[in-house]
């Protein structure tokens, strides 16, 4: 499974994100018709699809703005131009939002206006628009957020609902939040406007509030209509990445000039995601397990990629406030990520792995590239200081 080895040194890491894995993707994903392809099988080639999700277009155009920003390539410009311009043909009326999935040619399949989707439409506008300077970008941030405040936004509880027209889908999920925040965020980096930090700082009372589980030092997953904690199963889902996603975010939010308390926060859910969320032995030992419950009990012992990648981004966010060790453990866990599910094309992964290593899948999702893209630039972030916060 493992690729052929590869430097840490920052010029080699450089080497292997903007001159092997995004080429890679982009020469494969771009579909001359529109957007992009969803997936890629283990040799590489299209996995051939009659639908397209914005979610996947919204994370390709991101990934190949941020390449284009750091990197100044004309192909992975090239790659933003094609997944933005695709994005503004998807909403006729951006008043109305972007619908979940189209077909190839152009109709529409399923019409629901997802919360976690329009998240991803602002951060790629956000990224577009600092790769190009191209105004229609924040235009476009501005109109899917608009579209969440006025028909997503729950002015009796808090957050966002899962999606419109229907806004009573049960359970409310902690992960809409999580990325709205990121979108929020990035819109803020992108133009420096305050009201962009303003939504920011509503998403985290929100997570202080009703998403952090006090109790345990954990992050829920799901929730009852007033974000209240449901019986049953959904209450004992607790995912390690998630909780590695929250820390680089709120890391993010407190340079940006949020309140630096929530770092004590941030501590606790890296205390539990990395006590028990990692595989404390076997061939994987290290890596990160998909799922846990409020006790560390492990419910899930497969392991996707995205959370090691959200592992070495929290690494990075701790680095960065002077705790020692984290710089080292974000380049050896970028290390075991790429030994353990990396094929031999060094461009190319196994999306998900048994306890031990098996591979579990033969297709790529697409959509994950954006987890790797953004692991990688920060640790190159950190080692170099080229690039930019997200």
């Amino acid at each position: 499974m493992s690729p052929p080895a590869a430097g840490l040194d920052a010029p080699s890491m450089r080497h292997w994100l903007l001159d092997q894995v995004c080429p890679y993707w982009s020469a494969r994903v771009v579909d001359p018709r529109g957007g992009f392809f969803e997936g890629l099988d283990s040799r590489g080639r299209v996995v051939a699809s009659p639908v397209r999700n914005i979610l996947v277009q919204a994370r390709l155009t991101y990934v190949f703005s941020h390449a284009a920003f750091i990197s100044g390539s004309p192909q992975m410009k090239a790659a933003a131009d094609h997944g933005f311009a695709q994005m503004q043909r998807w909403s006729h009326s951006p008043a109305n939002g972007w619908a979940r999935s189209r077909s190839t040619d152009h109709a529409t399949v399923d019409a629901a206006r997802d919360a976690y989707d329009h998240a991803f439409v602002i951060l790629a506008a956000a990224w577009y628009f600092r790769a190009t300077g191209n105004p229609a970008a924040v235009a476009m941030g501005e109109q899917a957020h608009a579209f969440a405040q006025t028909q997503l936004a729950d002015t009796q509880h808090g957050g966002f609902f899962e999606e419109h027209p229907q806004v009573d889908r049960l359970p409310r999920r902690q992960n809409p939040q999580m990325h709205l925040l990121e979108a929020t965020l990035a819109m803020h980096a992108a133009t420096g406007e305050a009201r962009w930090m303003d939504a920011s700082r509503q998403l985290v009372r929100l997570f202080e509030q009703r998403l952090f589980d006090g109790a345990s030092g954990s992050l829920g997953e799901f929730f009852g209509r007033d974000w209240s904690v449901p019986d049953g199963a959904d209450s004992a889902s607790r995912e390690p990445g998630h909780h590695f996603e929250w820390v680089w975010l709120l890391a993010e939010y407190v340079r940006a000039g949020g309140e630096p308390q929530v770092t004590a926060l941030s501590d606790r859910l890296f205390d539990f995601g990395s006590r028990f969320g990692r595989d404390p032995s076997g061939p994987l030992a290290g890596v990160m397990f998909d799922s846990v419950d409020p006790q560390g009990r492990v419910t899930a012992d497969t392991k996707l990629l995205w959370p090691q990648t959200e592992y070495i981004k929290a690494c990075v966010a701790r680095a960065e406030r002077g705790i020692a060790g984290m710089r080292e453990e974000a380049e050896a866990h970028l290390t075991r990520l790429r030994t353990h599910f990396f094929r031999a094309d060094g461009a190319n992964w196994c999306n998900q792995l048994s306890r031990h290593g098996k591979c579990l899948s033969d297709v790529t999702p697409a959509r994950v590239l954006y987890h790797l893209f953004l692991a990688v630039a920060e640790v190159l972030r950190l080692k170099d200081g080229t690039g930019a916060h997200a």
